[in-house]
């Protein structure tokens, strides 16, 4: 539409803009008012010579990411504490585009911006990690058991796009322990003798209850062509389940075709979401049928 010659933005764009603006505010004001940062604070405090000494505020991501994060914690708190909030934010408007000012008055969305994780970044990487699949590292580095969304490439069959999320996590692990095995053992002790089964209120369900309907659903998923399969079930499959942990289902918006092409379709153009090359041989295309044949046992972790 034009007037007098000035194109007048589209309702989505300027939408967006309000959104962006929203969002900026309730940062701003978090910011301003310090709020409850916790999770940053467990990051924040973290030696990344030796992660796993404490009994509260703990790091429970695996070394390669305490080494990963390790400058970042060289910064003072308050920085330390608005760059993630930023990236959270930022990520939450990528993903929702002009709901982003709605959503972030949400209690999960809410709760994850005040305590600063990294459950919409992590979001946002599971979207791009369609397009880029190396970036899944920064889940099976962190959160390992979302590595369940990886079935979506071994049941239709794109074998080098699995290659290489799980080589690409494998080699930085590689290096990290190198660099310094002893804390790869203390991980695995801490993960095996000092987490709690589950997060509590309002989700206690440990992994080993969770996990097979996470497998089942992101395997139905690539079978039938339904990519937000891939982000669900990898909330399902977190480590633990947390009130702040369907934040990450924001990650779902822009995997649903109706959804995402008119709300998000800069991120799907982005992302390659529409692309409808073959996904490898004998694979379904991005679009198309779903695969035939039997699925792959999955094995979890």
């Amino acid at each position: 539409m034009r007037l007098t010659g000035f194109r007048v933005p589209p309702l989505r764009m300027l939408f967006f803009g309000l959104s962006a603006a929203v969002c900026v505010v309730v940062l701003a004001v978090f910011t301003a008012s310090v709020g409850s940062p916790v999770d940053a604070l467990c990051y924040w405090i973290t030696n990344p010579a030796n992660p796993y000494n404490r009994d509260y505020f703990q790091f429970a991501y695996s070394p390669a990411a305490a080494q990963a994060m390790g400058p970042l914690f060289h910064l003072s708190f308050p920085d330390f504490v608005a760059v993630l909030r930023t990236a959270e934010v930022g990520s939450l408007l990528v993903l929702a585009g002009p709901f982003a000012g709605l959503l972030i008055f949400t209690p999960p969305v809410a709760t994850e911006v005040n305590a600063a994780n990294i459950n919409l970044i992590l979001a946002l990487v599971m979207v791009l990690g369609f397009r880029w699949p190396a970036l899944w590292s920064i889940p099976l580095l962190t959160k390992p058991t979302m590595g369940v969304g990886l079935l979506w490439f071994a049941v239709r069959r794109e074998w080098r796009k699995l290659a290489i999320a799980i080589g690409t996590a494998g080699i930085i692990a590689t290096v990290s322990f190198v660099y310094a095995p002893g804390i790869w053992f203390d991980w695995l002790s801490f993960l095996t003798s000092r987490t709690p089964a589950d997060g509590g209120w309002p989700f206690p369900y440990p992994i080993w209850a969770r996990l097979p309907f996470a497998i089942a659903l992101v395997v139905w998923g690539a079978r039938t062509n339904r990519r937000w399969t891939v982000v669900a079930a990898a909330v399902l499959a977190l480590p633990r389940l947390y009130f702040l942990s369907p934040a990450m289902l924001v990650g779902v918006l822009p995997l649903v075709r109706a959804w995402g092409l008119r709300m998000t379709p800069h991120l799907r153009r982005f992302a390659r979401l529409d692309d409808e090359s073959l996904a490898g041989k004998g694979g379904p295309s991005a679009l198309g049928a779903p695969v035939s044949g039997p699925a792959p046992a999955a094995a979890g972790q």
